[in-house]
């Protein structure tokens, strides 16, 4: 076995690991793996080129197998790690065919985001549509199915612990996670996905290993025919009612992700004009913290206005991108 081959195995397997510690809730798991378990399997492919993403997808198909004796496991595992990796694997293609280089252009990352976004929010359409829905309509549905599962982890005093050992106050929970929960489990997705492959990109850069690829991160731009479906979709939410239009504000809310991304790009083209870049992307990220709602509504604001405007045309000077 070559060394490339050796290393996409191992990779494979590591990734593999992260996300059983991560189904197990390990403390391990929680801290790494919820988030980070494509890291391994991306920073191989990233580092080796696709030709290994195969090798490195059998390997963690099989260790997930090993570690749990579920096939449906090793299933989640290419759900979860190996397609959203073989998505961002086109990074290096997309920028050779544009450019002859492997710079990646804001406009390619955006590109490969929104795939992947629309592709989850298909999902997620698809899922909803699948859920038997009693009169009561899909939130109701998943509300009861919310419950199951609460009862099952009423015996850690998990409900009670937080409170919610009153009726109202468990009905209370329950329609704020059904209402929730299948688009935060999409963007949670997309997310993990996004990180895992930035950080790749900086850990082979860090090495001397990234082989020339260097993603534009704060010129991130979405194709102009994004946000028509959002548009669409949340127009379809503020009009219809019942499932309609709870399925499409779940799906609106998804596809705000790349939106709000590209907010985020402004937020770091703008710091980059300044003498002091990382105090205030410091100052930006802790108050994104405290106040994470409003810095959301914030970001998914000014991504739209970059859109429309094209602030960082108009006001920014060129950075040096890669950042």
């Amino acid at each position: 076995m070559t060394r490339p081959s050796t290393i996409a195995v191992v990779a494979g397997a590591l990734g593999a690991v992260l996300l059983v510690a991560a189904m197990q809730q390990s403390l391990f798991g929680v801290v790494l793996g919820a988030m980070l378990s494509p890291l391994p399997l991306a920073m191989a492919v990233l580092g080796l080129g696709v030709n290994v993403l195969p090798l490195a997808v059998v390997s963690g198909a099989v260790t997930v197998t090993v570690l749990t004796g579920s096939f449906a496991l090793a299933f989640a595992y290419l759900i979860m790690d190996a397609i959203p990796v073989a998505v961002f694997s086109r990074l290096k293609a997309a920028a050779q065919a544009e450019n002859g280089t492997a710079f990646v252009s804001g406009a390619s990352i955006g590109r490969i985001v929104c795939l992947l976004t629309v592709g989850i929010t298909a999902v997620l359409v698809l899922s909803l549509a699948l859920i038997p829905a009693g009169p009561e309509g899909i939130e109701a549905s998943l509300r009861e199915r919310l419950e199951e599962v609460l009862k099952m982890v009423a015996a850690a005093n998990i409900v009670a612990q937080d409170g919610m050992n009153t009726p109202e106050d468990r009905a209370e929970l329950l329609r704020v996670l059904a209402g929730v929960l299948p688009a935060a489990l999409a963007i949670h997705w997309t997310l993990r996905s996004i990180l895992s492959t930035g950080l790749a990109h900086i850990a082979l850069k860090r090495m001397d290993l990234a082989d020339g690829l260097t993603p534009d991160f704060r010129k991130f731009e979405l194709p102009n025919w994004f946000v028509v479906p959002m548009g669409v979709l949340l127009a379809v939410a503020l009009v219809a009612g019942g499932n309609t239009g709870f399925v499409a504000a779940s799906a609106a809310a998804v596809l705000s992700l790349p939106v709000a991304l590209q907010g985020l790009a402004v937020v770091h083209e703008a710091a980059a004009q300044t003498r002091h870049r990382v105090t205030v992307l410091i100052a930006f990220y802790v108050l994104a913290l405290l106040m994470a709602s409003a810095a959301v509504v914030m970001l998914v604001t000014l991504g739209l206005a970059e859109q429309i405007f094209k602030i960082r045309t108009r006001h920014f000077a060129a950075g040096t991108g890669g950042e």
